[in-house]
């Protein structure tokens, strides 16, 4: 597709009421593509519409902006100036989130369990409704629901317009989500016909009704988004359809956003907020779920967030956060907001230039297959904790991300949207009964060999098949010890039976285990944490060892189990996640990594294969406002013949290297933020 080379992307928020006439009354078609040109974009999203409702052209079905009174075709000229400069233009469109529609159409709100909308109440948003940079407002957000036929028919017919009068290259939708749990009529009247039951009030998360909630949010805004592109393309066949996927990881299992929706995208992408290394695990998860390359990374120049209006990330900040995208041969959109009278910052768009001079030298070497050892499992539907201990499938999927980056493991991100077959190991964190779709390739995977590790018992079923024991509830101690059976403790990293590892936290009881099986079983503290009674006053050491099993490693059809019943990957001590790849490493026999360096844990290497090409990438994991260089280091990479070459791209400068035991070995030079080698076969 005509998208496929296009990796410098932009967007600028343009979320503006206009009761004040200073509004948008500066904004010049002219000076945009003027700092877009300065920022070496070649693919612009461009406000048509915004969360606020109002329409920047002359619309005939809802509510022009009124900055645009007397120059109607401002946006227009833009679109036109952007086509004339070689930029290829997205038309942004919010769905759901229409305040000025919200208030018009009272029938068309999104409505609580309480009988009315956020708005209505202007409630401050918590739990399933926060969203990054709009939780702490949330009376500013009209939702409109889209199981109201009414507001389905007016979307469309906004869609219309927009094509006809714009003309753009693409659309982009954004808030394709459920900002919360909706009871207006046509929602009960829908779950009554195809559930049977009442719309349950806050279930608990991974109860029944919880799931089968979900299960109706899930396939109800998936087959709305699967409407609305249709509508697209039944106007303009070949004109690429993006939704915003951030929901995909952002939020909880409420939102109802998950692959469906993505189905309905000719590219994966969403914009998240969070640290560069949630940021290296969003890039894997939107390649592997993305159906035509190249995925679509989204952040603000803001620092943190957009809510910092003024306050904007260092040219090194930037720059990490790019290279970061580089090394996954992905798209990066920068995301910034217009001033309230319509004015950009230019020197914001200076900075952008030279992060973007700094990328597109290497933009030809965007190509191949991710090479990816491990795979980590994550279930979409499984971001909620019912314990409250905060971890999900994204805390623990990330902190399993971190352990990997860390031990320099080549690995990616997989679930239900991507095949499972190909990893020689998978690391499935705290999957929960939401993911019982996919109890057979995941069963099968092991069958046919595969390595999986799977940690908690939220899947009860799963559980028990792949560890061939019952599930008999849960501990009431929240303060835990893990403890290796002896001839175990070499795989423990220097913990034992009397020195076991510590964990906050409930864990899962299974019972009927094979003796043989578990490796390790839980210890008690000698007291409790919030008795009065105490062994240590400060502490609760170990001190009442148990038979449950903490961990059993099991032999399921040619393949291997490793369950663990506490979140060894979580990521909240290193011990924990050096025990899990110990005990994962010696039951799947994990060795010949595709690759191996002496690089520091700050450093991610990424490796791609195209042909008889391998391109290796290094980027410096820092989210300082400078990034200090990293001592030069050695890498090993897993080849099939002698290489005729390895060079630093994109110069081509030849590299020295030795080819040994069937890894092609050489020195990285001292890196600053991002490099890319060469090995030519």
């Amino acid at each position: 597709m005509w998208y496929s080379n296009l990796y410098r992307r932009h967007l600028v928020d343009m979320h503006i009421n206009d009761y004040d006439e200073r509004f948008l009354s500066e904004f010049s078609p002219e000076t945009y593509v003027a700092y877009l040109k300065k920022a070496k974009i070649n693919y612009a999203m461009l406000y048509f519409q915004s969360h606020v409702g109002l329409c920047y052209y002359p619309t005939k079905t809802g509510v022009m902006h009124k900055a645009f009174v007397g120059r109607e075709d401002a946006m227009k000229r833009l679109v036109d100036l952007c086509h004339k400069n070689g930029i290829r233009v997205i038309g942004y469109y919010s769905l759901i989130y229409n305040t000025v529609e919200h208030d018009r159409h009272p029938e068309w709100k999104l409505i609580k369990a309480n009988g009315k909308s956020g708005r209505d109440k202007y409630e401050q948003a918590s739990g399933e409704e926060q969203l990054a940079f709009a939780s702490l407002k949330g009376g500013r957000y009209g939702h409109c629901c889209p199981n109201n036929e009414a507001y389905t028919r007016f979307v469309f017919a906004q869609i219309d317009e927009m094509l006809e009068y714009f003309g753009p290259d693409a659309m982009f939708f954004d808030m394709p989500f459920w900002p919360g749990t909706c009871y207006c009529e046509h929602c009960k009247k829908r779950y009554m016909a195809e559930v049977g039951t009442d719309i349950p009030v806050s279930p608990a998360p991974g109860s029944e009704a919880y799931l089968q909630l979900i299960d109706k949010k899930y396939e109800w805004m998936g087959q709305w988004i699967a409407r609305v592109t249709a509508h697209v393309k039944s106007k303009a066949p070949d004109m690429p359809v993006e939704h915003n996927y951030a929901s995909g990881i952002a939020g909880d299992s409420s939102n109802g956003c998950g692959q469906e929706v993505n189905l309905a995208c000719d590219y994966s992408g969403g914009d998240l907020y969070g640290d560069i290394k949630k940021h290296s695990f969003s890039c894997k998860f939107f390649k592997n779920s993305t159906r035509n390359q190249p995925f679509e990374y989204m952040f603000s120049r803001c620092k943190p967030a957009l809510r910092s209006h003024t306050l904007t990330k260092t040219l090194d900040q930037m720059k990490t956060s790019v290279a970061l995208v580089m090394a996954h041969h992905g798209a990066t959109l920068m995301i910034d907001a217009i001033d309230p009278v319509g004015t950009m910052d230019e020197r914001v768009y200076e900075r952008f230039g030279k992060v973007f001079d700094f990328q597109i030298p290497y933009e030809p070497y965007f190509r191949g297959d991710m090479v990816e050892d491990v795979g980590i499992y994550y279930g979409i539907r499984s971001k909620f904790d019912p314990t409250d201990e905060k971890r999900t499938a994204v805390t623990c999927g990330v902190g399993a991300s971190n352990m990997l980056m860390r031990k320099h493991i080549p690995f990616g991100v997989t679930g239900y949207f991507h095949e499972l077959g190909k990893y020689k190991a998978i690391i499935a964190p705290v999957l929960s009964e939401g993911e019982k779709r996919d109890h057979e390739r995941i069963l099968d995977y092991v069958r046919e060999g595969g390595t999986l590790y799977l940690s908690g018992a939220r899947n009860k079923a799963l559980t028990e098949e792949l560890t061939g024991a019952r599930f008999a509830g849960m501990t009431e101690q929240n303060h835990l010890y893990m403890a290796p059976k002896d001839e175990y403790v070499s795989q423990f990293c220097g913990f034992n039976a009397k020195y076991p590892l510590p964990y906050d936290g409930i864990a899962p009881i299974l019972e009927g285990a094979d003796p043989a099986t578990v490796i390790a079983t839980l210890t008690f503290p000698y007291t409790g944490r919030y008795e009065m009674q105490f062994a240590s006053i400060h502490s609760d050491p170990p001190g009442v060892p148990t038979d449950i099993p903490a961990i059993i490693v099991r032999k399921y059809g040619k393949g291997t189990v490793v369950w663990s019943a506490l979140s060894l990957e979580s990521g909240e001590t290193e011990e924990s996640g050096d025990i899990l790849w110990s005990v994962l490493s010696a039951a799947g026999g994990l060795t010949a990594p595709s690759f191996k360096t002496t690089a520091p844990a700050n450093v991610e290497l990424t490796l791609f294969e195209d042909g008889d090409e391998k391109f290796l990438n290094a980027v410096v994991l820092c989210d300082d406002a400078a990034t200090y260089p990293v001592a030069p280091f050695i890498v090993k990479v897993k080849v099939s013949t002698e290489p005729k070459a390895v060079e630093l791209l994109p110069e081509g400068k030849p590299v020295p290297f030795t080819y040994r035991d069937g890894y092609v070995s050489f020195k990285a030079r001292k890196l600053h933020i991002f490099d890319m080698y060469r090995i030519r076969l």
